[in-house]
């Protein structure tokens, strides 16, 4: 895959030792009127360059307001994409997209840039980081940075070492306490996937995420894991039937809230699974993460509106984009493979099976396969299909892939909301559960 960018976020918080933190509230009300401005006069058709010259203000830095109004335009761009993906769709009754929002009591985080609206610098003397905030002109606000060790070591990292920057960093503010997210980039050298040893196929479905990691010189199963995470669709759902009633009722600002808790809910949950997968592939020897293409799956499900409301409850999209985030981080390929009958196909003969709830059965009387788990057959066929891919082999032609007996499959339950545990197990204990013993 060769050299790729790779942005990280360091969230700290901040220690103020001079300067007024009034300065840095005025600041991040400006922010969001700007932001509001920006997102006005797009919808009204003005340029960037037409939107930056009407939203200037005198007590804001200039190199501030270009990073605000950036990161409003990022926005609705986004809003733009999924709307013209929305009217694409054959059924537009459910989920069109809502505009950024233009909230006025709630504020904006105050984006800069580095250098300018914010600098940092690290003291040797007490291997402090020291900061210094521009909210206003000729006004700044320094102190230290707090946070946990891997945070202030990405920075520290940025400020030290050639290969690594800083980015932009957003000023946030939450029960008192101002918190400063800071983006460190660097290069990370990804080998190619053709060269991987080990084969990590990952099967996303309506209720869980099954891995299985091949040898690709043996096709021997080193390892496999179903995730559950029942608790997504159960938790929107339930989010789904409150928003509901709150719109006929005209409670239109508790939609709001419920849909922010909403969102905060599957980020947490997506980028537990997605830990859990990188963590599950960095046990094995060279790894590559195939997934299946699932570009479309949207518009080939048609069960009416109930249905479809149920099998899209996970974001498979973004829990994909996460993974590779997280695995290029940790020098891990991803590839594509293609997707038909993955989830009917027989993992030894590839002959179309039955399946019946979660077990699957080969109905083919030479072959005969029996699997525990329906989900984990998928998966082997996808690892399956990333080996035959660069084999050059014709995956119809053959009749035997991998081993006929596989493993007990180790099936784990995502559980992050406290009420059924005191807390939740580490990301890598659970991926550990998935590695067969030698």
């Amino acid at each position: 895959m060769g050299i790729e960018e790779v942005t990280k976020t360091a969230r700290t918080r901040l220690c103020i030792e001079s300067g007024e933190r009034s300065w840095l509230k005025d600041a991040r009300y400006t922010a969001r009127d700007i932001a509001n401005d920006t997102l006005r006069l797009k919808q009204a058709g003005h340029s960037r360059t037409e939107i930056q010259k009407d939203v200037d203000r005198e007590d804001f830095l200039r190199n501030n307001k270009c990073a605000v109004v950036g990161k409003a335009l990022q926005a609705w761009d986004s809003y733009k994409e999924l709307l013209n993906w929305w009217h694409d769709q054959d059924d537009t009754h459910v989920g069109k997209p809502s505009p950024p929002a233009t909230d006025k009591k709630g504020a904006y985080p105050l984006v800069m840039a580095h250098t300018e609206g914010y600098r940092l610098t690290l003291n040797d003397e007490d291997d402090r980081i020291q900061f210094r905030v521009s909210p206003k002109p000729y006004k700044k606000v320094r102190g230290h940075l707090r946070g946990r060790q891997e945070d202030l070591k990405l920075i520290k990292a940025a400020l030290t070492e050639e290969e690594w920057s800083l980015g932009q960093a957003e000023l946030l503010h939450r029960d008192g306490v101002y918190y400063l997210h800071v983006t460190a980039k660097t290069e990370i050298d990804v080998p190619e996937p053709e060269d991987a040893d080990t084969l990590v196929g990952v099967d996303i479905n309506e209720r869980n995420i099954a891995l299985t990691a091949l040898d690709r010189e043996t096709m021997d199963t080193l390892g496999t894991l179903v995730l559950d995470y029942g608790t997504v669709k159960a938790e929107r759902q339930r989010y789904h039937t409150i928003t509901k009633r709150c719109q006929e009722h005209g409670q239109h600002s508790i939609h709001h809230q419920l849909g922010e808790k909403e969102e905060r809910y599957t980020a947490w949950i997506l980028h537990r699974m997605s830990r859990v997968v990188v963590e599950f592939a960095q046990q094995f020897s060279n790894p590559v993460i195939v997934f299946e293409d699932l570009s479309g799956i949207r518009d080939a499900i048609k069960y009416g509106t109930y249905m479809n409301r149920r099998l899209h409850k996970f974001p498979f999209h973004m829990f994909e984009q996460q993974v590779r985030y997280k695995a290029t981080w940790n020098q891990i390929p991803c590839e594509m493979v293609e997707s038909p009958y993955n989830s009917k196909s027989c993992s030894c003969c590839g002959h179309r099976g039955y399946r019946q709830g979660r077990r699957f059965r080969c109905t083919n009387d030479s072959c005969g396969v029996q699997q525990d788990h329906a989900d984990r057959n998928a998966s082997v066929n996808v690892a399956w299909r990333a080996w035959a891919k660069h084999a050059g082999v014709d995956v119809e032609s053959v009749t035997y892939r991998t081993r006929k007996t596989q493993p007990f499959v180790r099936k784990v339950s995502l559980s992050g909301s406290g009420r059924s545990v005191n807390r939740p197990s580490s990301s890598r204990e659970i991926a550990s559960r998935g590695v067969l013993s030698a």
